[in-house]
């Protein structure tokens, strides 16, 4: 069997990398079974995916310039509690599609009930 590696992918629904006609779908930071809540859920949650190395190594030589891992939303370890220390390391870095954290919404908002009228 080949060698592999854990990917880390912190964007929300994950994102599918391809290596000629081979893809791995990355599960994202809201794949199912993450504790998450409605609004707002930790930001060092990384959605990890076992990847072979040699795929992810040709993946990483073909998309080095590729923004989302440039800016470090997607990164690989080979073992799990590296990734993770990672993800924490990176637990500030945003990418602008975080759930709202709704103690920080503006206090002029008014909240609408289902069914409300506006």
């Amino acid at each position: 069997m080949a060698e592999t590696v854990i990917v880390a992918c912190k964007l929300p629904h994950g994102i599918i990398l391809e290596v000629g006609k081979e893809k791995v779908e990355l599960k994202g930071s809201m794949h199912l079974g993450r504790p998450q809540t409605p609004f707002y859920m930790a930001s060092q949650i990384v959605g990890l995916t076992k990847v072979s190395r040699d795929f992810w190594e040709a993946w990483v030589k073909q998309h080095e310039n590729f923004a989302p891992y440039q800016k470090g939303f997607i990164f690989a370890a080979d073992k799990k509690k590296k990734v993770l220390d990672e993800a924490k390391e990176k637990e500030t870095l945003m990418h602008g599609l975080e759930p709202i954290d709704s103690a920080k919404m503006p206090k002029s908002l008014e909240q609408v009930k289902a069914g409300q009228a506006i």
